[in-house]
């Protein structure tokens, strides 16, 4: 006889206008109550009917009201949805339409409305958007959903790659699913400048057996002093493609082009990047060149050259071939006289190249690349592991000195360009840093560590030491890597600059360098300033790169290692993150990450601490892992639903 009582429901209105009131983001559980979180590091209950009015991630005002000396939080009003437009997978039941949020399994289905005309099945990937929440102001009072897109049926093999893109796209990363479009022709203009002639000199490319986008090759001559004359031949799509036309606009819109596991997904129409502007053997090509004189030392002179020209790449060659014909191991390939002098000088600048890089910068560990074999129905049948070889390393080594040359060119002429940067050490961490290295008695002032020479000699100290451990731990201490249109210092490579343009047919930011060099070395061409908004735009294009290859990656890795939590199978790792929840370690065998949590590690949880700062973790107060650690694991779980891999210690720790 309450129920419509109007005086009862004031009476409940001020008594809940009384009780105090918090705002905090909304955590499920497995079970059916939940958890409110605010930023004041409070965790207030909610029960399992109010957690049907809620869904995880929600950002709600509740209020607090007190019983039996227990406090639950009652949300009452949404600030903001955890949901708007979501990727998620159809579900039927009872003649019902649902769709599930994907990677999210605390939301329970959403009722949902189809598309007219598209007839969805079970498990299909689509795009919905969540049209009502019980919280809201609106009408109903309930969870209903949209379906607004099919992205891929659920059978469909390609669903890790267009479902990882739709993802990323749905965050505004704009990222393409296939090649640009083809124009009906290609015609060169070059603004009236002159190239300068050097068919009829030696030039070779050294690449990926498969590659088809050969944007660089290398011409390398001995001087009478004992200096190696090494000229780099950079494939030219600005002479193709102008400022401002459809495909640079297409170009820049995507930034880079995309390798993708199992696919790669071009920046320029296929007819330019694998065919017009490719250097393939035995073809006349427009390019960009870059003649340097290097010392017998490793010393790179300041006798350098920059031209437009034409030049034919001679020979096509991978890098196997290469690497084995340096190495002196039998193959059916040799190269003729004029080549086999060219590999060997090339040889001996890339040694002592690396060697003075090795006294003055840094080297890095030479990590290996992990490529996915794929088979018929786009499943992975292998992950083969190549270790960069000799003549990987002899491209690296002459790639950086073009880069350099490139770098100072526009730093001294334009003072603008686009420009990769290492800032090192966080200038706020300094001083923190040289305690850390003092309690492992490298002796570093804060101010030595903040400058180039000071980051490198404690780099190249590091490795000498072999405290790579160490050097994993201080990554904690630095910034991250940056894009920039002004030259600023790159600590990791050394250098008071770094600006590459020897992939313009592969990265917009190198299309934009090219242009620049060209209207340094030709006063009749004209290129636009890039500014920092260009230059912000590559930073978050690659970011985003990055970040779908890693997605897919783990996609791929979960479907691949599926069988191994029942075959026991154990796999060698390292160590390369430590948190208060257990570690992450790469396989080593196929590059996979795996997350090994503290009740894996050891039975008793309170016998463990973890150290994220020290990246250690001890057991009954011994250290037992730590950063850089080899180990060996067994895989227990492999989580489809959220792309990950969940393993445990081979030899259980007592």
């Amino acid at each position: 006889m309450f129920k419509d009582n109007a005086l009862l429901a004031q009476l409940k209105k001020n008594i809940t206008e009384d009780l105090p009131k918090v705002e905090g983001r909304v955590k499920a559980t497995d079970k059916s109550y939940g958890f409110l979180e605010t930023d004041k590091g409070k965790s207030h209950f909610i029960a399992p009917p109010l957690m049907k009015n809620v869904l995880h991630g929600d950002i709600v005002s509740a209020v607090l009201r007190s019983e039996k000396n227990k406090t639950q939080a009652e949300p009452e009003s949404l600030i903001t949805p955890a949901l708007t437009q979501f990727i998620g997978r159809v579900k039927q039941h009872n003649n019902k339409l649902f769709v599930t949020v994907d990677n999210t399994p605390q939301i329970k289905p959403i009722p949902a409305k189809g598309i007219t005309g598209v007839q969805l099945t079970e498990n299909d990937w689509v795009l919905a958007t969540l049209t009502a929440h019980p919280l809201s102001s609106e009408q109903p009072k309930t969870f209903t959903a949209k379906i607004d897109q099919l992205i891929v049926a659920a059978q469909d093999s390609n669903a890790p790659w267009l479902v990882t893109i739709a993802k990323h796209n749905l965050a505004g990363a704009n990222l393409p699913s296939a090649a640009p479009s083809e124009p009906s022709q290609w015609q060169i203009d070059d603004q009236n400048i002159e190239r300068i002639d050097l068919c009829d000199q030696l030039f070779f490319t050294i690449d990926g057996e498969k590659t088809q986008d050969m944007d660089d090759a290398i011409n390398i001559v001995p001087l009478a002093n004992g200096h190696w004359q090494l000229t780099i031949a950079i494939a030219d799509p600005s002479a193709y493609i102008a400022a401002g036309s459809e495909y640079d606009l297409i170009a820049q819109q995507r930034g880079y082009t995309h390798y993708l596991p199992g696919r790669n997904i071009t920046m320029l129409p296929d007819s330019i990047s694998h065919d017009i502007c490719s250097l393939r053997e035995g073809q006349k090509r427009p390019v960009m060149l870059c003649k340097m004189e290097i010392t017998d030392r490793g010393i790179l002179t300041d006798n350098v050259e920059f031209n437009s020209g034409w030049a034919i790449s001679s020979h096509r060659l991978n890098y196997q071939q290469v690497a084995n014909f340096i190495d002196q191991k039998p193959q059916d390939w040799q190269p003729d006289t004029a080549l086999a002098a060219a590999l060997t000088s090339l040889s001996d600048m890339a040694f002592s190249r690396a060697c003075w890089r090795a006294k003055n910068t840094q080297l890095f560990d030479s990590q290996p690349d992990f490529r996915f074999e794929i088979g018929d129905n786009n499943q992975v049948t292998n992950i083969r592991v190549e270790h960069h070889n000799v003549a990987q390393q002899m491209v690296e080594e002459s790639m950086l000195l073009a880069n350099f040359s490139g770098a100072k060119l526009l730093r001294q002429h334009l003072d603008n360009g686009i420009f990769n940067t290492h800032p090192g050490i966080d200038p706020d961490k300094a001083a923190k840093a040289a305690t850390v290295l003092k309690e492992h008695n490298f002796i570093y002032s804060k101010e030595h560590l903040l400058t180039v020479v000071g980051y490198c000699q404690l780099q190249r100290e590091l490795v000498s030491r072999g405290a790579q451990g160490l050097g994993a731990r201080l990554r904690k201490f630095q910034n991250y890597a940056n894009i920039s249109a002004a030259p600023m210092p790159h600590f990791g490579l050394g250098t008071e600059q770094y600006a590459t343009w020897t992939s313009p047919i592969r990265k917009y930011g190198d299309l934009l360098n090219h242009r620049l060099i060209k209207s340094i070395i030709h006063s009749k061409y004209h290129a636009d300033t890039v500014t920092e908004e260009n230059a912000q735009q590559l930073k978050l294009q690659r970011d985003n790169q990055r970040l779908v290859e890693r997605d897919i990656g783990n996609w791929l890795y979960v479907n691949y290692l599926s069988d191994c939590a029942e075959s026991k199978q154990v796999f060698s790792a390292t160590i390369f993150n430590i948190n208060r929840a257990g570690f992450l370690a790469k396989l080593n065998d196929n590059g996979a990450v795996v997350f090994v949590p503290m009740s894996h590690i050891h039975p008793d949880r309170n016998a463990c601490q973890c150290d994220s700062e020290a990246g250690t973790i001890k057991v009954d107060n011994e250290v037992r892992f730590k950063l850089k650690d080899q180990v060996n694991l067994i895989i227990t779980q492999t989580n489809h639903e959220k792309r990950s891999i969940t393993a445990t210690i081979a030899e259980t720790i007592s």
